[in-house]
C-alpha cells in the first residue's frame, strides 16, 4: 500500500469526472456520484456542526430478492415487487446473483421484521427501495469497481465537510462485510482524488476501504464505524472488524437464543452494546443497563443513542447505547417486537434477564 504524494490544496476547478469504468458502472445502474451516500438524514444532522456524516443504505437480508421476484406480495409497496428493479436485473445479468443476495448474514427474524430500512422514507417510498436496489445490484455486478466509487464519493462528502470531522457509515441497512473486501485502487485514483478534492488517498493492488483512508483516519480527519450483529470472534467478527480500522458497535438481538451471552462477550471484549427498547419518545431513559446470563452479570452505563449517530464518541466498554425503536411500515409485529426490548424493570429472555436500573 502507497500513499499518493501531490503538491498543493484541492483544485475546486479540477475535473470532477470519475475514471471511466466507475463512470460507467454508475451510468449502468442509473446512478450518480451524489447518489451514493446519504448526509441529510435527520439523525445524521445532529451534532453536524462538528462532524459531518455520510451513510451508505443498501436494500437488507433478502429484501433484494424480494424486489425483483414478481411474485412477491409485501405488506406495503416499498416491500414488495419492485418492477423497475427486475428490469435492470435482467438487463445487466444480475438476476442469479440479486436472487440468493442475502445482505445480512447475522439478522434474526425479528431484526429482518423490525429493520429500519422499512422506517422513514424507506416505509413510504418505493423510489427508496428502487435507489438501494440499484446500488445493490450495483455492487454485485462489480464489487471492486463499486468500491472506488464508494471511494470517491467518500472523498466528494471529505471536502464537503470542510474542516469537520467526516464520519463514514458503511452499512447503514446491511451488514456487508466491508473490512474483508479488498479492492485495486490505482494510483491514478489516488492522484486524481487529491487534486480534486485534497484528499491523500493510501493506494495499492489490494486495499479495503480503510487501507485507503489510513492517513485520513490517522490524522483524525474522518472515521470509519458501524453497528453489527456479528459474533465477537472470526473473521467477520467484531474483533476483526476494530482491527481492520471500524470502530463497530455490538447490536443486540433480543430474539437470539443467546442474547445476553453475546452481549456479555461484546461488552468483556470492550464493545459498546446498542440495544433497541420500547420506549415512548420523551420517556425518560433509565440510568443502567444490567444484563444477566448463567451466573455472570455485565452493569452498563446508558448512553442516549438518538441524541446523535456518533457511536465514536460515546465510549465503548461499560456502556449501553439505547435506541428508541422506530416503527418500520408493514412489519408483522408479533415477529417484530420480539427484536424490541421492552421497557419494564425486569425482562426475561431465552438465555437470561435484562434489568433497567433508574438514575
Amino acid at each position: 500500500m502507497q500513499t499518493a504524494t501531490t503538491t498543493g490544496a484541492a483544485r475546486r476547478n479540477a475535473p470532477a469526472n470519475v475514471p471511466a469504468d466507475v463512470r460507467e458502472l454508475l451510468t449502468t445502474y442509473r446512478l450518480q456520484l451524489a447518489d451514493l451516500l446519504t448526509t441529510s438524514n435527520p439523525k445524521l444532522l445532529k451534532g453536524s456542526e462538528r462532524v459531518h456524516s455520510a451513510i451508505l443504505h443498501h436494500l437488507p437480508e433478502r429484501a433484494l430478492a424480494r424486489a425483483i421476484n414478481p411474485v412477491t406480495v409485501g405488506s406495503t409497496a416499498p416491500r414488495g415487487y419492485v418492477p423497475a428493479l427486475r428490469e435492470l436485473a435482467e438487463q445487466t445479468g444480475t438476476i442469479g446473483r440479486a436472487s440468493v443476495h442475502n445482505g445480512c448474514a447475522f439478522a434474526t427474524a425479528g431484526c429482518s421484521a423490525a429493520c429500519l430500512a422499512g422506517s422513514g422514507h424507506g416505509g413510504l417510498s418505493v423510489d427508496v427501495t428502487a435507489c438501494r436496489g440499484r446500488r445493490t445490484l450495483a455492487m454485485l455486478a462489480d464489487a471492486e469497481t463499486y468500491a472506488r466509487a464508494i471511494l470517491w464519493a467518500i472523498a466528494r462528502e471529505h471536502a464537503r465537510a470542510a474542516g469537520r470531522m467526516l464520519a463514514v457509515r458503511l452499512r447503514g441497512t446491511d451488514e456487508t462485510p466491508w473490512h474483508v473486501r479488498r479492492f485495486a485502487l490505482p494510483l491514478a485514483d489516488a492522484v486524481a482524488i487529491r487534486r480534486r478534492f485534497g484528499l491523500t488517498i493510501d493506494h495499492g493492488d489490494a486495499v479495503t476501504m480503510a487501507d485507503a483512508l489510513a492517513t485520513a483516519r490517522a490524522d483524525g480527519s474522518a472515521v470509519l464505524y458501524d453497528y453489527s450483529k456479528a459474533p465477537v470472534h472470526g473473521p467477520l467478527g467484531l474483533i476483526a472488524q476494530r482491527a481492520a480500522g471500524w470502530h463497530v458497535t455490538a447490536s443486540f438481538a433480543a430474539d437470539r437464543a443467546t442474547a445476553c451471552a453475546d452481549a456479555l462477550a461484546a461488552a468483556a471484549a470492550g464493545f459498546a452494546v446498542a440495544v433497541p427498547i420500547a420506549l415512548p419518545k420523551g420517556a425518560p431513559l433509565p440510568a443502567r443497563m444490567l444484563i444477566s446470563t448463567g451466573g455472570s452479570t455485565a452493569a452498563l452505563r446508558v448512553v442516549d443513542g438518538d441524541a446523535t449517530d456518533h457511536r465514536f464518541t460515546d465510549g465503548a466498554a461499560g456502556v449501553a447505547i439505547v435506541l428508541r425503536e422506530k416503527r418500520a411500515r408493514g412489519a408483522d409485529r408479533s415477529i417484530a417486537d420480539r427484536f424490541i426490548v421492552p421497557a419494564a424493570p425486569i425482562v426475561r429472555l431465552a438465555d437470561g434477564a435484562v434489568q433497567w436500573l433508574p438514575a
